[in-house]
């Protein structure tokens, strides 16, 4: 190690030393590749890499401003590497809170879907109840004008047939009248005839 190394290292051990209760501190605070812990973990480095610069440039060390120069880029890249990372991340919660809004979505639909069929199915039930109420009503009256048709044709004919009945009756009661006429004349005549031959005998005895 050369008389220029020992500046060096001092430093590098006072930085070392100064950054363990901050780390510590740093170690403490939430977030894992994003957040807080990172965020400061950056600044600590950029804070390392500034005071190594400082001192190399108050020494004349070029080596402790090019590793300096190294800390600073590779925070730089820490950094960039650390808002790629809340990008992504936010990107995802984003795409997260859109996926749940879209299911939400869906879900309303779905529910709104089966509504709207449950409605069709209650409507269309409805109908069919509706139809076949007024087509037994039509039946029920088709069945009465039916009946009521048939009790007609059967009182019309019943009276046409009490009608000829009765004309029936009433040719059978000339006949019988006609003939009770015949049988009484007939009677008449034989009893005459009885009466004419008992005369007649009663002048021959005479």
């Amino acid at each position: 190690m050369s008389i220029r190394d020992l500046p060096r290292a001092a430093i590098g051990g006072s930085v070392k030393l100064m950054r363990v209760p901050l780390d510590i501190a740093v170690s403490l605070l939430p977030g894992n590749g994003a957040g807080p812990r990172p965020s400061a973990a950056l600044v600590l480095d950029r804070i390392e890499a500034q005071v190594r610069d400082i001192a190399g440039l108050a020494l004349g060390d070029d080596v402790l401003r090019e590793d300096a120069a190294r800390r600073h880029l590779a925070a730089d890249e820490r950094e960039r590497a650390l808002r790629l990372r809340t990008a992504a991340r936010r990107r995802a919660q984003q795409a997260e809170e859109h996926l749940a809004d879209t299911r939400e979505s869906a879900e309303e639909l779905r529910e709104q879907a089966a509504e709207h069929a449950r409605r069709q199915r209650a409507d269309a039930a409805r109908l069919r109840k509706q139809r076949t109420q007024e087509a037994t009503q039509v039946q029920r009256t088709r069945r009465a004008a039916n009946a009521q048709a048939r009790t007609k044709t059967e009182e019309a004919i019943e009276e046409q047939a009490t009608e000829e009945r009765l004309d029936q009756l009433e040719r059978e009661a000339a006949a019988l009248d006609e003939k009770a006429g015949a049988l009484n004349a007939e009677a008449e005549a034989q009893r005459l005839r009885d009466e004419a031959t008992r005369q007649k005998a009663a002048r021959k005895s005479g």
